[in-house]
């Protein structure tokens, strides 16, 4: 089975994250296609495998015990941003043209300038009515075809397969098994170019703002009413401008307003806030605690409260530690003639949590693009590239 082949049947299953639950998956669809891997995982005469009840596969074939053993790791479930129901795939071969999709929406150079690097290349798109789910069921494809590969070199190294759930929603990390995770590191198949190499993260945290306001009837309010939603627009509007997600790219930080809703009476809105810096974002969140202790200092009660959550740090403060695994994919990348340079994500991967639970994880890309909408597009070259990539690792 090709590349291609195993991409198309993934895509064809509907696995869109929902709201995280304590005991299961998010979408219960999800363990539809974590059946197929198991069977497909069955089908080549592993070592161990295990399941457990959020759907996270941990499969192992022992391999060379005089090589170190490596985990590659790629998540099961899509993106909520858009629907992953009954994804129409086509392959179509881009001649540098617009490719019209549906629904008015056109797949374009102009607005995606990176397309220009797919040039003759056959690439999988979507119809236009949902995302592809090339991430990372791209990422899926790859570790499977080749492993499927190594597997016939009988000196391959001691393998590790994580197939996960719910890392759409930040809560795939916390659902591996660590307690029988035994790789000394390992490589999450989960990117765009696929001549990048993740080595850092932004360092991330989640802030809640909680306002209780006072409600006063309008025509009776001078002086009395405190509106919990005005006073959360200020608070939002006393935030740097300029440190907002549309405004910023490569290292700069960001504070992103995800939802909000309120009354007069009440209000909340909840953020994220992301910097590659430890430092610089442990300022970030002090600037958000002043403006809302000065605020309640104008109204004179704690109308304002800020909840604070750590989410995951920053990868290269653990991957600094471990220099052999740059060299060896900086080996594998150079026997393959492929260009390479390392980059920071501005975002998370699966890596970025399990780094700092003992398992050091840089991301590789699987030529995927434009991920979480209708305009996705996975380069079937670049895919296939990957494909060697990873039989290279995997052989060690």
């Amino acid at each position: 089975m090709t590349v291609l082949d195993r991409f198309l049947k993934y895509v064809s299953y509907e696995t869109t994250a929902g709201e995280e639950r304590s005991d299961r998956c998010s979408n219960e669809k999800m363990m539809l296609l974590a059946d197929e891997m198991m069977r497909e995982l069955f089908g080549l005469h592993p070592d161990e495998i295990s399941i457990n009840r959020f759907g996270v596969i941990d499969c192992k074939f022992y391999g060379n015990p005089e090589k170190k053993k490596v985990a590659f790791l790629a998540h099961m479930d899509t993106s909520p941003q858009a629907s992953g129901k009954d994804v129409k795939a086509r392959v179509v071969t881009y001649e540098g043209k617009d490719i019209p999709l549906s629904e008015g929406r056109v797949l374009s150079e102009k607005d995606f300038p990176h397309l220009a690097n797919a040039l003759n290349h056959p690439i999988v798109i979507t119809d236009g009515t949902t995302l592809l789910g090339g991430d990372d069921k791209a990422g899926m494809a790859i570790i499977m075809t080749a492993l499927t590969d190594v597997l016939s070199n009988k000196d391959h190294r001691p393998l590790e397969i994580i197939f996960t759930t719910d890392e759409e929603i930040g809560a795939d990390a916390e659902h591996v098994s660590m307690e029988i995770v035994d790789s000394e590191y390992g490589y999450t198949v989960d990117g765009g170019d696929y001549r990048l190499i993740a080595i850092e993260s932004f360092t991330a945290y989640a802030m809640d703002v909680v306002v209780k306001g006072k409600s006063i009837h309008p025509g009776s309010a001078k002086d009395k009413l405190v509106n919990a939603s005005e006073v959360l627009m200020e608070f939002h509007d006393s935030l740097p401008h300029a440190l907002r997600p549309e405004h910023t790219t490569g290292k700069e930080p960001f504070y992103h307003l995800c939802a909000i809703n309120g009354s007069e009476d009440s209000a909340k809105a909840e953020y994220i806030v992301r910097s590659f810096d430890e430092e610089e974002i442990q300022r970030m969140i002090a600037l958000a605690r002043f403006t809302a202790r000065r605020l309640n200092e104008r109204l004179g009660y704690e109308a304002i409260s800020l909840s604070i959550h750590e989410q995951y740090h920053n990868m290269k403060n653990v991957l600094d530690k471990y220099p052999s695994v740059s060299k060896e994919m900086e080996e594998v990348y150079s026997r393959l003639a492929i260009p390479y340079a390392y980059e920071a994500i501005r975002g998370g991967t699966t890596g970025s949590q399990l780094s700092f639970k003992g398992l050091p994880c840089p991301n590789l890309g699987t030529g995927d693009y434009n991920c979480h909408g209708q305009y996705e597009y996975v380069d079937l070259f670049e895919m296939e590239r990957m494909v060697d990539v990873v039989r290279e690792l995997m052989i060690g």
